[in-house]
């Protein structure tokens, strides 16, 4: 069985998040504003449902929504940007929601959770520039 998992894009002024169920039956869209508090409240909501969040390289690098989900030790996916844009293309997938909800079943097909990299909490600060 497939754990439940959270899709997030970013929206103009907001974040949009698609849960999964764990038999991959969409359970609701969550919009949330670009806070530290609404970043918050949508990991601890994940939290309490035990999900697993997966997100674009893109918005790993570009929000703090990754970070406050490792801390709090929820698993967060990264999808290369490039298998994301062919994914969204091909399907004509349009929307945050959609998009987000696309994102959220990469994990569930066995060849594409293959291009998922797991974040680690040890990673790098994403302004950060490696030096060698």
């Amino acid at each position: 069985m497939t754990p439940i998992t959270c899709g997030i894009v970013l929206a103009p002024r907001r974040l949009v998040a698609v849960v999964l169920g764990p038999g991959g039956e969409a359970r609701r869209a969550i919009r949330a504003a670009l806070t530290d508090d609404a970043r918050c409240g949508l990991v601890q909501y994940l939290v309490a449902v035990g999900g697993e969040i997966v997100l674009t390289e893109r918005l790993v690098r570009a929000d703090r929504i990754a970070r406050q989900a490792l801390l709090v030790g929820v698993p967060v996916w990264a999808a290369p940007d490039a298998l994301v844009a062919a994914i969204t293309i091909a399907a004509a997938i349009t929307g945050p929601p959609r998009i987000a909800a696309a994102l959220a079943r990469l994990p569930g097909v066995p060849l594409l959770r293959a291009q998922l990299r797991s974040v680690d909490s040890a990673a790098p600060e994403p302004r950060q520039v490696p030096l060698l």
